[in-house]
């Protein structure tokens, strides 16, 4: 069973403090048990998949150095998994407890992976075709983002063989519409009479924007911006 924390009196009772972790500009003066409080609230995670080959993390199934926005109020130095079989971000509370936070509280978070970080937005209910979180690959007034994901796959002539198999959809988000990107052409249509433009300019610059090569698709949404912004200037 599911086992769900009176965080708030079981720390306060504890006493404990966030040592080495860092809060947003203007909280400096905070109570620190409140604030431990206010980040350790959710449940205890377990893992639900014991006979399932592979693991159901975001690029590594150890916990990994990241910073959390949660209502608003920015930790940093924190260790955490990314499950995205379930879209749950995993919190390690005293080095051995792992907790589950909920996603209706965060509104981003960061994870830094072998020299990268990679940033991901609680999108709730921007785009009709998901809801949760989905990384951030470019952002300026239009978005380009990958929504991660991984099912279990049953082998059909093993019925007892299972496996994590991982998926990656991207989706734009401009002038107010969010969108699945499934090809370059239905991508590079989404930009109107800016398409031409913008073609030319990936032309004559040799960028690559393909699912194989996905910041190129980045590239494209920041030349269409600067086009945009320019015409309203105009």
């Amino acid at each position: 069973m599911r086992k769900s924390f009176a965080l708030c009196l079981v720390l306060f009772s504890m006493g404990t403090c966030l040592a080495g972790q860092h809060y947003a500009p203007g909280l400096k003066e905070a109570d620190p048990d409140w604030l431990e409080q206010f980040l350790y609230s959710g449940v205890e995670w377990r893992p639900g998949y014991a006979i399932v080959t592979g693991h159901q993390f975001f690029l590594t199934k150890e916990y990994v150095n990241a910073d959390i926005t949660v209502e608003g109020i920015t930790f940093s130095n924190l260790r955490i998994r990314y499950d995205i079989c379930n879209d749950d971000v995993i919190l390690l509370w005293s080095n051995t407890f792992p907790i589950a936070l909920s996603i209706e509280r965060i509104d981003e978070f960061t994870i830094y992976y072998e020299g990268t970080a990679r940033r991901f937005v609680n999108f709730r209910n921007a785009c009709p075709e998901f809801e949760g979180y989905a990384e951030v690959l470019y952002e300026g007034s239009s978005a380009f983002v990958a929504r991660h994901t991984k099912v279990v796959s049953i082998n059909s002539s093993q019925s007892s063989y299972a496996q994590f198999r991982d998926y990656t959809r991207y989706y734009y988000l401009i002038n107010g519409t969010c969108s699945q990107v499934r090809n370059r052409g239905a991508f590079l249509n989404m930009m109107g009479e800016h398409e031409p433009e913008v073609r030319r300019f990936l032309r004559q610059n040799n960028i690559l924007v393909s699912s194989l090569s996905p910041a190129g698709f980045g590239v494209a949404a920041a030349y269409y911006d600067s086009l945009a912004a320019k015409e309203v200037k105009e």
